[in-house]
């Protein structure tokens, strides 16, 4: 009995304190890796955010151009004010006297144009004017008139029987009347008018003259000519067919 107990003692405590301290160790490494992992987990100091700081300098500076800008106005809204109403008095005299004044008329284009000589232009217009313009006979006859009346006058004798150009002047009428004037008038019985179209100008027709008695408004008719020469007409006439027969004019 004796000698057994110092055999078992020795190992005993060898054995348990080598499973304690194989178990701390163990336990110990679990703890390390644990607070490692825990530690990989939170955020280092140079990854951290910085928190954002407000500056106030800009805010200063507008505040205190609002400042100036609103006491510029306060000062000088009034100043304007007093300028403006010491200039209306002055201004109301000359808008009076502006009024008062007569409004020139524009002159018109023709005097802005440059004009041409006028010996050029009465060159230009008889070069295109026809010959009988510058070549005809004048009768001057207030007798003739449609508001003449009389029934004595023929023209059986008063043109040339080959024809004549004639131009018609004075009171009595400077054309021959373009429609029926009636009978017994122009100082004859049947009388004469144009029966067709008038030429335009600087230009040469040829048309009916038409005596007009009783009912008949072209009793007897004949071929004449029709020279526009502006500002007149001309006439190649020939003797009436009969008596008494008589051109009219208006």
């Amino acid at each position: 009995m004796l000698n057994s107990i110092p055999a078992v003692a020795p190992y005993a405590p060898r054995r348990y304190q080598g499973l304690d301290q194989k178990t701390n160790t163990v336990s110990n490494q679990l703890t390390v890796r644990e607070v490692q992992w825990n530690m990989t987990d939170l955020p280092s100091a140079s990854s951290s955010e910085s928190v954002p700081t407000t500056s106030w300098k800009p805010i200063i500076i507008v505040l205190t151009v609002l400042v100036v800008v609103v006491c510029a106005a306060a000062v000088g809204i009034p100043f304007l004010l007093l300028q403006h109403q010491q200039q209306v008095p002055q201004l109301l005299p000359q808008q009076q006297r502006r009024q008062q004044q007569p409004q020139r008329r524009p002159l018109p284009l023709r005097h802005l144009r440059r004009q041409p000589p006028r010996q050029r232009q009465l060159q230009q217009v008889t070069a295109n004017l026809p010959a009988a313009c510058s070549s005809y006979t004048t009768i001057s006859d207030s007798t003739r008139s449609v508001s003449y009346s009389g029934s004595s006058g023929c023209d059986s004798s008063s043109f040339s029987s080959s024809g004549m150009w004639v131009r018609f002047t004075g009171s009595g009428g400077t054309t021959i009347p373009t429609y029926a004037p009636g009978t017994s008038v122009c100082g004859t019985s049947a009388t004469g008018w144009y029966a067709s179209a008038l030429p335009s100008s600087g230009a040469t027709v040829s048309g009916t003259l038409c005596y007009q008695w009783t009912s008949s408004t072209c009793q007897w008719s004949s071929s004449i000519q029709v020279a526009n020469c502006n500002t007149y007409y001309v006439y190649f006439l020939y003797p009436s067919p009969v008596c008494n027969l008589r051109v009219c004019t208006v």
